[in-house]
């Protein structure tokens, strides 16, 4: 009877059977072994660690004489060092467990889960292979690789995986949410939000799920349903604060920077780092022109992302629009360091030079602009105003005759360019340019 209640399965009833064969001093070696690893796992189900420990480290010196019983202790006693934090002895646990027995698929899948964890893509990825050369029907495997090549950006490799695993099991939805994952990644939109949409009619009630297609409607450009799904997983989840960010995404996209400041504040309050969400209420912030509380935003989100250049440059333009040129410039320059493909930066930094005065400097920036987007009428007027004000006045012509040939409307350029001809005493052209510029209604910047 003993027997049968240590190998029932209820943690109780294994509890109390296994622990009178263990203290039978009649049974064999080899049947206490069994008991004590039996225990061992019924003390670990129930969460009884240290028990179970002792009773696995007995159940090895005892020694069983079955290689895989041994292998699974060791699985075991991983699975709760792992659980302790101590992933250097549940690492060394998995290798015992493979070396006993190297046809164990579960040593490979949780060694692999660490090595996860600690970014060791390769070596998950070839326990992962093991896993699944020795269990090759099993979608989960398939699932886990496929999470696996997605993070490290092999997306043709994740979206065969995931397909595999969907083609074992196809009412797998966790599997069409990842596919669509990675294909969102290489901007297959509408094969996304196939995957994401099938994985919603499997898992109805899944907030995951209306999540995903909400992203895939999102890329796509859908916001009105991407909205409306995101809806969904939120009435589902009311604390899921990534799909309230999303649907703030989703807001702003449509103009409605209300609502979107709303759902940018309730993720914040869910999660108080949640460095997108400070960014996106502060862009919402720059379009209804509250100044501060954008400015406000963009500092939190360089205090959380110090390296994010795009929260300088928005909280640089923030800063210009209040005409506070002393902060504005630091963050220009601070954008240009951290990414200086930044175009845009230089663009206003150029701008803000040449109000300080600063006239080459103003031309150094507008130079790399122009270099990059020859077409930049804007930027053809301010080097030539800057050059007008160095009185390079060939220059000058030449960059507000280029912008003029680009923007015949531009009454500031005709206006510039007047006083350039003026300079040399090309009174005609001057006049000429002058009445262009009254024409057009220039107003002195």
């Amino acid at each position: 009877m003993d027997r049968y209640l240590c190998g029932s399965g209820e943690a109780a009833k294994v509890i109390d059977g296994c622990g009178r064969i263990i203290r039978d001093p009649n049974e064999t070696a080899e049947i206490r072994a069994l008991a004590l690893q039996n225990r061992g796992f019924a003390y670990q189900q129930s969460g009884r660690l240290d028990q179970a420990l002792a009773d696995y480290a007995s159940a090895l010196a005892t020694g069983p004489s079955d290689r895989a019983v041994k292998a699974k202790i060791h699985v075991n006693l991983g699975l709760i060092h792992a659980r302790q934090g101590d992933q250097d002895r549940a690492m060394s646990d998995y290798a015992d467990a493979i070396a006993l027995n190297p046809d164990l698929v579960s040593a490979y899948v949780n060694r692999a889960a660490i090595l996860m964890a600690r970014g060791e893509h390769s070596r998950a990825l070839s326990d992962l292979d093991q896993a699944i050369r020795l269990k090759p029907r099993d979608a989960a495997l398939y699932l886990s690789r496929g999470a696996v090549h997605a993070i490290v950006g092999d997306h043709e490799r994740a979206i065969a995986d995931f397909t595999q695993a969907i083609i074992i099991d196809p009412s797998n939805a966790e599997a069409r949410r990842y596919r669509s994952m990675a294909y969102r990644a290489q901007g297959k939109i509408a094969e996304a939000a196939t995957d994401a949409a099938e994985a919603a009619t499997l898992e109805p009630n899944s907030g995951d799920a209306h999540q995903s297609l909400g992203l895939s409607l999102q890329a796509a450009g859908d916001a009105e349903r991407a909205i409306a799904e995101f809806g969904k997983a939120i009435e589902l989840n009311p604390v899921n604060a990534e799909a309230i960010k999303a649907r703030g995404d989703s807001y702003l996209a449509e103009g409605d920077r209300d609502r979107a400041i709303a759902d940018f504040s309730q993720a914040i309050r869910l999660d108080p780092k949640m460095v997108d969400a400070y960014n996106n209420r502060g862009v919402a912030y720059l379009g209804r022109s509250q100044w501060d509380d954008a400015i406000a935003d963009f500092t939190t989100v360089i205090a959380l992302s110090p390296e994010r250049s795009s929260a300088y440059l928005n909280r640089g333009e923030a800063f210009e629009a209040k005409r506070d040129r002393i902060h504005a410039l630091p963050d220009f320059d601070r954008t240009i360091q951290l990414d200086p493909g930044v175009i845009e930066a230089f663009r206003q930094r150029a701008f803000l030079r040449s109000e300080a005065g600063d006239s080459r400097g103003a031309i150094d920036d507008y130079d790399v602009v122009i270099a990059r987007t020859p077409q930049d009428a804007v930027a053809l007027r301010g080097r030539g105003a800057a050059r007008l004000h160095l009185r390079e006045f060939d220059g000058a012509v030449a960059d507000l005759t280029a912008a003029i040939a680009i923007n015949p409307n531009d009454a500031l350029a005709y206006r510039f360019r007047s006083l350039a001809y003026a300079a040399k005493n090309d009174n005609k052209r001057a006049i000429d340019d002058d009445a262009a510029a009254l024409r057009l209604g220039a107003v002195a910047r």
